[in-house]
């Protein structure tokens, strides 16, 4: 998943590491209240309150997730918190390592 997303400033006292892998928040479509559970893979370093590119993939196997497709608009949550929203710009096919 290739996206736009800005982080709140008041939501967050430190800036999630979207390079690490490590940060896998969900996401909420607008307007539904389906948890997607999705991983940071990579993305440009958060300045909070302004835009930034970030990829993510799929966490759950046994979540249907085709409900992102490009231009759907979200909310990052963290536990019942929304840190952030965002928007697909891409949906890309992910092969996992080794895998043809």
């Amino acid at each position: 998943i290739c996206c736009t997303v800005t982080f709140f400033s008041k939501k967050r006292r430190t800036s999630p590491n979207l390079n690490n892998g490590k940060y896998c928040p969900h996401l909420v479509i607008k307007g539904s209240e389906q948890l997607l559970g999705i991983n940071f893979i990579d993305g440009e370093d958060v300045v909070f309150d302004k835009q930034i590119g970030a990829n993510a993939l799929p966490v759950y196997e046994t979540v249907d997730y085709s409900a992102l497709q490009t231009g759907t608009e979200f909310f990052i949550m963290e536990g019942g918190n929304i840190v952030g929203e965002g928007i697909v710009k891409e949906i890309f096919q992910h092969k996992p390592y080794g895998s043809k």
